[in-house]
């Protein structure tokens, strides 16, 4: 039995949380509601948030605030023709040390056509000796529009703690039309899977930001941002087929959040015609 297999069912927390957007039209215009909200165990979602008109602001809650081996995560988001949602959580995730057993999370992203997502998480905390195996699904048709990021920070880093036992398995997949886009896989088991040239260099910090559909016109603002900020050179933006794809490392949680959000600054007007209107709850 592998790593994989040894995560037992039914132990420690199983939490899911499945919401389904779908846009609505009335006398004072079009809204996104919340048509299906069906949770178990800890997590949660406010009552949808409108600074923005028909937009939608929601923040996912995980009241126990920490996850230990043995619990999962499961996270599914469907938005249906024309919902319009910006998601994102009200503090970091955090993963203790555990005894041998791993926590799952577990996450699917599904946008219809005419409808837009932003997905913008905290980041998550691996704290030394956690053991996480973590897969993110991303699903758009038609002319949906997504644009998201993943944080995440392995070892404490405000207490100099590093990630020197633990393990972290992660999977992403991003899917148009049902066709596969980009697919990345990683695995943290050891030293030299942090200090590789070709893993994360020494950088406690890594962070992936995705944006569909794109194009030159898009990677181009975006590379002149990164450039006039001054950012890290860990940091490089690329394009596959109509995926923008945005990867950074370092050592500095503000610094790097501090470049996801300039990208993001930059992408929201060009991709979903809007101006940049910060979560509150980002300010709290």
């Amino acid at each position: 039995m592998n790593d994989l297999q040894s995560v037992e069912a039914g132990q420690g927390w199983q939490a899911q949380l499945d919401l389904r957007f779908a846009q609505t039209h009335s006398q004072t215009g079009a809204r996104t509601i919340i048509q299906r909200s069906h949770h178990k165990g800890p997590l949660r979602v406010q009552r949808p948030f409108y600074p923005e008109d028909q937009l939608a602001h929601v923040y996912i809650l995980h009241p126990p605030g920490g996850v230990v081996g043995g619990d999962r995560l499961t996270i599914q988001l469907e938005l249906l023709p024309g919902a319009q949602v910006l998601s994102t959580t009200p503090g970091s995730g955090k993963f203790y040390l555990s005894a041998g057993r791993f926590a799952r999370l577990e996450q699917r992203l599904r946008i219809k056509g005419g409808a837009s997502l932003e997905w913008l998480p905290q980041e998550n905390i691996l704290f030394a000796g956690a053991r996480l195996h973590a897969t993110t699904t991303i699903e758009v048709e038609d002319d949906g529009r997504f644009i998201g990021w993943d944080v995440t920070c392995l070892g404490r880093v405000s207490r100099g703690e590093r990630f020197d036992h633990g393990s972290f398995y992660s999977s992403l997949a991003f899917y148009h039309n049902q066709r596969l886009l980009l697919v990345e896989n990683q695995r943290v088991l050891d030293e030299p899977s942090l200090e590789a040239a070709a893993g994360l260099r020494n950088q406690p910090l890594q962070a992936i930001l995705l944006a569909f559909p794109c194009s030159d016109e898009s990677l181009g603002p975006v590379r002149a941002q990164l450039s006039t900020q001054g950012a890290s050179s860990l940091i490089a933006a690329t394009l596959v087929d109509e995926l923008l794809v945005v990867r950074v490392l370092g050592s500095n949680s503000e610094a790097l959040k501090q470049q996801l959000l300039s990208v993001w600054q930059v992408l929201r007007p060009l991709l979903l015609d809007r101006p940049v209107v910060q979560p509150r709850i980002w300010a709290t």
